[in-house]
């Protein structure tokens, strides 16, 4: 079994997908990581990471990721190939099992929050 772990900035929002056969929701992620070093002519490299996320954990990412936000997920390494284009060299995805939001919350959510929570306080 092979585990990964990457961190790195979501490039787009979320999009949220009903998987067919089954009625869950699914998402696909997709994160750019730069790399501590640069290339022989000075130029930053970066990484694009693609990453699977099912269930309740794509409808969390759903409600809390935005694209720029800093996340880190951890689960199964995948091969994936291209039958429609065989010519097409495999990639890989990360079919995830954990998602970290990195990012503090956007300024709003975290506005909504307070005001949830002095709603909550004022209540009682």
């Amino acid at each position: 079994m092979l585990k990964i772990t990457a961190i790195g900035n979501l490039t787009h929002d979320v999009e949220l997908k009903m998987n067919e056969a089954t009625g869950k929701p699914y998402a696909i992620l997709r994160i750019a990581s730069d790399r501590r070093y640069k290339d022989k002519d000075g130029n930053k490299l970066t990484d694009f990471i693609s990453i699977k996320v099912r269930g309740p954990l794509a409808e969390r990412c759903a409600a809390f990721a935005w694209k720029g936000c800093k996340l880190a997920a951890t689960g199964d390494f995948e091969t994936i190939t291209f039958a429609d284009d065989p010519q097409r060299q495999p990639g890989f995805l990360i079919k995830a099992s954990d998602v970290e939001f990195l990012s503090p919350r956007k300024a709003e959510d975290a506005a909504q929050a307070v005001d949830a929570a002095s709603v909550c306080e004022d209540a009682a």
